[in-house]
């Protein structure tokens, strides 16, 4: 008789490991909510011959704050390209470049660089963007 206690509590362990590693089989990982990549563009303008002026848009507004936008200045004797200024764009995704002296003839373009952000409850992807080049004699 005590073999038959031994075998039922032998079966009943069983049972129980088996619906233990049966649960921890069939129950699913969590994904992560993966976000979205956002395109994003900058403009650059030259209203003042010491001034360069832009804005950094985007179709999520949180991609167009505080991005940084780097200036570049490529001379045409040479051909070297080579970064100008570092700014961050305002609230209004705006930026302004004040040289201290007239702008050296050349080419210049804004280029901004691809930022990861938190928003809509998710991780979102703001894409680099470059801007058209602008000539200064």
């Amino acid at each position: 008789m005590a073999w038959v206690r031994r075998a039922g509590f032998l079966v009943a362990v069983f049972v129980v490991a088996l619906g233990l590693g049966g649960a921890a089989a069939g129950a699913k990982k969590k994904h992560k909510k993966k976000g979205t990549a956002w395109a994003s563009h900058v403009t650059l303008g030259h209203p003042a011959a010491n001034q360069f002026t832009g804005a950094v848009g985007s179709k999520l507004d949180a991609c167009r704050s505080s991005r940084v936008v780097t200036l570049f200045y490529t001379d045409p004797n040479t051909g070297m390209t080579s970064p100008l200024s570092v700014q961050r764009s305002d609230g209004k995704a705006k930026y302004q470049v004040v040289l201290p002296k007239d702008a050296f003839a050349g080419t210049y373009q804004a280029q901004v660089a691809k930022r990861k952000i938190r928003a809509r409850k998710a991780p979102q992807t703001c894409r680099a963007a470059v801007s058209p080049v602008i000539a200064v004699q």
